[in-house]
C-alpha cells in the first residue's frame, strides 16, 4: 500500500485542504514492470470523519489499511471540519468540494476508477450522513454508501440537540428554523431523484445498540425502505465509540463485494 498526504487549494473552499489517501500497489500476480497494466484501476472509496474529528482519524484508530490491501480499495479521506459535508450558507461549500472537486482531483491524479459500479462513499456520525449526502448529490458517481452510526435522519437529529447543537445548526442553516428539507433531509432528497429517474445507492448502515443515535438509525432506514431502496441495516451491541467502527467498516466493505483486484477503468 501507498499511503499519501495531500494539501492543495480548493476552488470550492477558497482555501487550502488537506486530504490522506491509500492506493493499493499492484501484485505480483497483475503487476506491470512499471505497476497496474494499462487501463486498469483501483474501486475506490471516500471515507469521512465524525464531528471534531479530522482526515487522520480512520488511519490512526481503524486498521482501515489492512482492510483496504485485503480488497485492493483505494480510500481518500478528506478533512471536513464540523461541515455535515454541506454547502454551508455561512460557511464554505463542503458539497460541492465533496461530491465534484474532491473525486476530479483524485481521479487526475491517483490510479482510481471512473466507473460509478467502483466509486463508494462511508463514514461514521456526521461522516455517516456526509457518506449518503454525497452518493444522493452525485447519483451519476457513487453507486453505495456506508453510514456507521450515522447521523442520517435530519429531523429527529434536530430535535434531538445531539451533533453540535444549536451552533452547529446556526452554521449549517440560517437561523435555527431554518432547516430546509430539499437541502438536508436524506429521504426528502432520495424520494426527489427517485421521482426523476435518477438512480439510487445502495445503503450499508449499522448502529451499536447502545449507542446514542440508535433510534434515529432505525428511524432512516424506515423511511429508506419506504421509498424502495436497497439497505442493508445492522445492529449489534456497542456504542459510539472506534471499537464499533473499526469492526463494522470491515463488515462494510466485505458488504461491497469487490473483486479484490484492479478493474477496467
Amino acid at each position: 500500500m501507498a499511503f499519501f498526504q495531500c494539501d492543495f487549494f480548493s476552488t470550492a473552499l477558497c482555501f487550502n485542504t488537506s486530504v490522506n489517501i491509500i492506493i493499493p500497489t499492484a501484485g505480483t500476480a497483475e503487476a506491470a514492470a512499471d505497476g497496474l497494466p494499462e487501463g486498469r484501476k483501483y474501486p475506490v472509496m471516500y471515507l469521512f470523519h465524525g464531528a471534531y474529528g479530522d482526515h487522520s482519524d480512520w488511519q490512526r484508530l481503524t486498521r482501515i489499511e489492512q482492510y483496504a490491501r485485503q480488497h485492493k480499495l483505494a480510500v481518500v479521506m478528506p478533512a471536513a471540519s464540523n461541515s455535515f459535508y454541506l454547502d454551508m450558507p455561512y460557511g464554505s461549500k463542503y458539497l460541492t468540494y465533496i461530491s465534484k472537486e474532491l473525486p476530479d482531483f483524485v481521479r487526475g491524479n491517483f490510479p482510481v476508477s471512473r466507473l460509478r459500479a467502483y466509486n463508494f462513499t462511508a463514514g461514521l456520525s456526521m461522516g455517516g450522513y456526509g457518506a449518503i449526502r454525497t452518493a444522493l448529490a452525485r447519483p451519476d458517481l457513487f453507486s453505495a454508501a456506508i453510514s456507521l452510526s450515522g447521523a442520517i435522519d435530519f429531523p429527529g437529529l434536530k430535535n434531538s440537540g445531539s451533533e453540535g447543537g444549536p451552533k452547529a445548526w446556526r452554521a449549517m442553516f440560517e437561523d435555527s428554523e431554518g432547516y430546509r428539507a430539499q437541502d438536508a433531509d436524506l429521504a426528502y432528497i432520495a424520494k426527489g431523484l427517485d421521482a426523476a429517474g435518477q438512480p439510487l445507492p445502495r445503503l450499508f448502515i449499522s448502529c451499536g445498540t447502545e449507542d446514542f443515535l440508535y433510534d434515529i438509525n432505525q428511524s432512516a432506514c424506515r423511511k429508506f425502505r419506504a421509498l424502495g431502496m436497497d439497505v442493508r441495516y445492522e445492529e449489534h451491541p456497542g456504542a459510539h465509540e472506534w471499537a464499533y467502527w473499526d469492526e463494522h467498516i470491515r463488515r462494510g466493505i466485505e458488504w461491497l463485494d469487490l473483486p479484490g483486484t484492479s478493474v477496467d477503468a
